[in-house]
Formats: structure tokens, C-alpha cells, sequence
């Protein structure tokens, strides 16, 4: 992908995510990880809550992954001192969503900052902005490719097109090897208790994210053998 990238994390989701783009081909477009560990924000004076240690490299692209509610206020100040053009702020808890969400959208517009608040994260396909764009293209929805034993319908190969921001793409395909699609309610129902292990997502019925998620994973799959 293009651009450098600076990551604000914290919580399960945040640190999980976080190490995935740290250790995979990606890295070097990486420019700073900072657990924002921040729980409050004064309303009329943000900036002085910023924390001292916060390095502030300048970055392209912003990731805001899993901070607290209250602390969103200093995202908009980051990314002024970052000079970020875009930033991604996905929604895996409803419990995690920005106190003054619009607010804070407004203040990015007006600086010229593109945002996005993908739900969940691996939903994430293309954009309009070109930063936004060139990271959905390497981590965001599942796209896998496929071999197959087409006449005992085994899955013998799986190959990881795009991978999820999380990589429970690519921690899952190897394991498909040797799998039967023959019933794919039952080869669905596999994959989706799979996707269940590694996600941390939220899951209630009045937001299930977690189940949004591995439907998007199990969808991706089920494509992928419909291509053969």
C-alpha cells in the first residue's frame, strides 16, 4: 500500500489489530504505534490531555483503533500535528464509539481530513479517498482464492487475496486444508465457529458485529469456491 501510517490503539481489539499490520508485509509503512490510553478529555481544552510521550510522526494515514470513548476529542489534534490526510475509525464495540462522533467529523472535514468509520472493520472494500483505498486493498473485506479436489469437493489450497485488519483471514485459511464442502451449511458453520475463536468484536443482539463479521469471512469463502 501507499503512505505512511500511524496507529492509535487500545483495548483487546486495538492491541490485536495493532500486532497483526506490526508483523505482516506492511510494517515498514508503519510510522508509529501509541497506546492512547487516555479515559477522559476536558471538553473546552483537549490539548491538555495530550500525554506528554505521545511521538508524533508525520503520517498519511491515521488508525484509531479501540480508544476509549472520551478520549476521541484529541484525534482531530493528533491528526493536525501528524499531518494526516485521512483516518480510519472502526466501530467494533457500540461501547467504543466516540462521545461527539459528528462533532469530530465535522472538525476533520473542515481541516481536510477524510474519515471513515467502518462497521465492523473488515467490511472495509474501497473508498473514494485514495489512502483509505490503497489500505483496503491490502487488509479489510476477505478475498480469498481457491484449490479444490473438485471431484471429492476437498479444499486443498487457500490463498489469502486481501486478509482482514485483524488477520483472522489468514489464520484461519491454512486450516481449511482437507476440508469437505460438499454440505457447505456444514463447511459455513465450521468456518463461522472458527471466525468466533479469533474475533474480538462485539456481539449483542442489538449490535451484533462479531456475526456481521464472520458472515462477510464465510461469504468471502463460499465466492471463492463458486470461482472455481
Amino acid at each position: 500500500m501507499e503512505g505512511r501510517i500511524y496507529i492509535l490503539y487500545h483495548g483487546s481489539f486495538g492491541e490485536l489489530v495493532a500486532e497483526h499490520l506490526a508483523t505482516s508485509d506492511f510494517a515498514e509503512n508503519i510510522v508509529g504505534l501509541y497506546d492512547l490510553k487516555v479515559a477522559s478529555v476536558s471538553l473546552d481544552e483537549p490539548e491538555k490531555d495530550m500525554p506528554e510521550d505521545i511521538p508524533l510522526a508525520e503520517c498519511d494515514l491515521l488508525l484509531v483503533l479501540g480508544i476509549l470513548p472520551k478520549a476521541g476529542d484529541l484525534v482531530p489534534i493528533i491528526a493536525e500535528r501528524t499531518g494526516a490526510k485521512a483516518v480510519i475509525w472502526p466501530i467494533e464495540d457500540p461501547n467504543l464509539i466516540p462521545e461527539g462522533r459528528y462533532s469530530i467529523e465535522e472538525e476533520l472535514k473542515k481541516m481536510g481530513v477524510h474519515v471513515e468509520f467502518p462497521e465492523p472493520f473488515c467490511i472495509l472494500e474501497s473508498s473514494e479517498d485514495e489512502l483509505v483505498n490503497s489500505f483496503a486493498a491490502a487488509f479489510g473485506k476477505p478475498k480469498f482464492e481457491v484449490k479444490v479436489n473438485a471431484r471429492k469437493k476437498i479444499i486443498e489450497v487457500v490463498r489469502v487475496i486481501r486478509d482482514t485488519p485483524c488477520g483472522s483471514a489468514s489464520k484461519i485459511a491454512p486450516r481449511l486444508s482437507g476440508m469437505s464442502y460438499n454440505d457447505l451449511k456444514s463447511f459455513e458453520d465450521q468456518v463461522r465457529q472458527m471466525h468466533d475463536n479469533e474475533c474480538v468484536a462485539y456481539m449483542g443482539p442489538d449490535r451484533p458485529i462479531m456475526q456481521r463479521a464472520g458472515e462477510l469471512l464465510s461469504d468471502a469463502l463460499k465466492s471463492a469456491l463458486h470461482e472455481v
